[in-house]
């Protein structure tokens, strides 16, 4: 079960009175057991069907503003919680207390604790001690054991890095050229000097841009981005994609065009690609090189928004699924988990 949603003007509606908060838990609620229901039935006589996870954004707060946070909304429905953090020690444990006593405060039961995006060379330190932070502070009040931690998970950098499809969702456009290509994944982090890894800004004339894509090997894998304005630079990726291609060499990289113009007066508006480059792009087909516009942007604008943005898991998207499967599997307690949480038949009765 996703998220509660909150339209734009929802808040507003609610705090005005125009929406019946009974309701809205009534509505909350009659969603919750129709999944549940649906879930048992497609699970038929097999347990392994039979679960439902109710996902809560953000902290246990998230959604308070309208009566309905993550904390009292685990309470409606009888939800046990189970609380995922960063990994860390101070800050991590501070972090988790402030979700714990909210969830206190609701009667919610938490299930246990998961720490995710562990620094591998602190992850036995990070394991030890924050269960021994656990056990001595969320000791119940008649001596009940704390919340177990469920499982302490390495950071794996690949699972934050950005899809083509994140991209396009993020500039709420799609590739016009290497739509086969929309789950291939870049990193767009920075190294120990601050530059970007995958993804650069096009400034210079059309001879060094060359030069940078020539001097990429097969495996090399990089967004750029320029300007609508730089057609030289368009053109100039799109002829060194045939010539790699010609040669037999894998050609990775990615183009955004920024359409978004500043007059300078904090006037902004939109330049249109023109429709001969347009349709140069458009004519390498699905299996073209990624070229995808970033209407309203600038191109520093666009790269922040790729570096900062949160890769959503899709479906779709087979290989990281796959491997997110394989990474986390090993590291949590799946049958401890599902020991400390409610039967949905014991909350749909």
């Amino acid at each position: 079960m996703s998220p509660v949603l909150i339209p734009q003007g929802y808040t507003k509606s609610y705090l005005d009175g125009e929406i019946n908060h009974q309701d809205q838990m009534a509505d909350i609620r009659r969603a919750y057991l129709n999944i549940v229901k649906a879930t048992k039935l497609r699970g038929g006589n097999h347990n392994n069907h039979s679960i439902t996870i109710c996902e809560g954004t953000g902290h246990v707060g998230v959604g308070s503003v309208v009566g309905s946070g993550n904390a009292r909304i685990a309470a409606e429905l009888g939800a046990d919680v189970v609380l995922v953090a960063n990994g860390g020690l101070g800050s991590t444990f501070d972090e988790l207390e402030l979700n714990r006593a909210l969830c206190l405060q609701y009667g919610v039961n938490i299930a246990g604790v998961v720490i995710n995006k562990v620094q591998p060379d602190k992850y036995d330190q990070t394991r030890e001690y924050l269960r021994k932070a656990i056990d001595q502070m969320w000791k119940g009040p008649n001596g009940e054991p704390a919340p177990p931690i469920l499982g302490v998970v390495p950071d794996r950098p690949y699972l934050g890095c950005p899809a083509l499809a994140d991209v396009e969702s993020t500039f709420g456009t799609v590739l016009l050229s290497g739509s086969d290509h929309r789950y291939r994944h870049y990193d767009v982090g920075s190294n120990v000097q601050g530059r970007s890894i995958g993804m650069s800004m096009i400034t210079t004339d059309l001879a060094a841009f060359l030069r940078t894509m020539q001097r990429q090997d097969g495996d090399s894998r990089t967004i750029f981005i320029c300007h609508v304005t730089r057609d030289d630079v368009i053109l100039g990726f799109l002829a060194e994609y045939r010539r790699k291609t010609r040669r037999g060499i894998p050609f990775q990289s990615a183009l955004v065009i920024c359409t978004g113009c500043d007059d300078g007066g904090g006037n902004k508006s939109d330049i249109e690609l023109s429709p001969e480059v347009c349709d140069m792009i458009r004519d390498a087909g699905p299996a073209g090189p990624p070229v995808l516009r970033a209407p309203g942007y600038s191109p520093a604008d666009a790269a922040k928004h790729i570096r900062t943005m949160t890769p959503k898991f899709n479906a779709n998207d087979e290989r990281r699924v796959t491997k997110a499967t394989e990474h986390y599997e090993p590291f949590i307690d799946f049958d401890l988990l599902i020991d400390r949480t409610t039967y949905a038949s014991d909350i749909a009765a």
